[in-house]
């Protein structure tokens, strides 16, 4: 009798041109920012710090996240503090980087802030592209 019931009950609403939407999956995602926050030595060629944020952009929490990057001007990346070096393999200048088991963890609409030295180069910040993991 219950099938019944539902089945009629569906059978009315399509008639009456209403169907059932499925629920709203929630996304995952992250943007990642660079920003240069000093430089020494006259010019970036002898040595900057940066920071890199990354941000939550879904509509869910993430439990870690990638970055990476390539720098076209000769940068290297000396040290990293919050944030875990990744394997690359390819073109020269390319970097990856994970989270620490304490930042992988972002709330929807919150970030977490990495940080780095580099020498040589003197260029601009790189595009950053971030996937959550």
């Amino acid at each position: 009798m219950f099938k019944a019931t539902i089945a009629a009950a569906a059978l009315v609403l399509a008639s009456a041109g209403v169907t059932a939407l499925p629920a709203a999956a929630d996304s995952l995602g992250c943007t990642a920012t660079y920003t240069i926050t000093s430089v020494w030595g006259g010019s970036q060629s002898h040595g900057a710090l940066a920071q890199v944020t990354v941000h939550n952009s879904g509509s869910s929490a993430i439990k870690g996240w990638r970055v990476g990057w390539r720098y076209t001007d000769g940068t290297v990346v000396a040290q990293v503090g919050g944030a875990v070096p990744l394997p690359v393999i390819g073109l020269p200048g390319v970097y990856a980087f994970g989270n620490e088991s304490y930042n992988g963890d972002i709330p929807m609409g919150g970030s977490t802030v990495f940080g780095l030295m580099t020498t040589g180069g003197g260029g601009r910040a790189p595009s950053v592209t971030c996937t959550p993991a």
